[in-house]
């Protein structure tokens, strides 16, 4: 993990000083090409609409979980 953080340490952002968003940015881009797999195979098998209650569950309990302080 200390050589990923090195190779990032040397990208020329400010933002990138900080440990989380070092971290925020390592997985969105782990898990960017994944997402985007399971989004064409969600329309591809015709599960558009459960794909779409999924994720509004989703930001239902992000939302509970911010409120309740968890």
């Amino acid at each position: 993990m200390e050589l990923i953080y090195d190779l990032l340490e040397k990208i020329p952002f400010s933002f990138l000083q900080y440990d989380f968003m070092k971290n925020a940015l390592l997985a969105i881009l782990f898990l960017a090409p994944l997402f985007a797999l399971l989004g064409t195979m969600a329309v591809n098998n015709n599960m558009a609409f459960f794909s779409d209650a999924l994720g509004h569950s989703a930001l239902t309990g992000i939302g509970i979980g911010t409120v309740l302080g968890l």
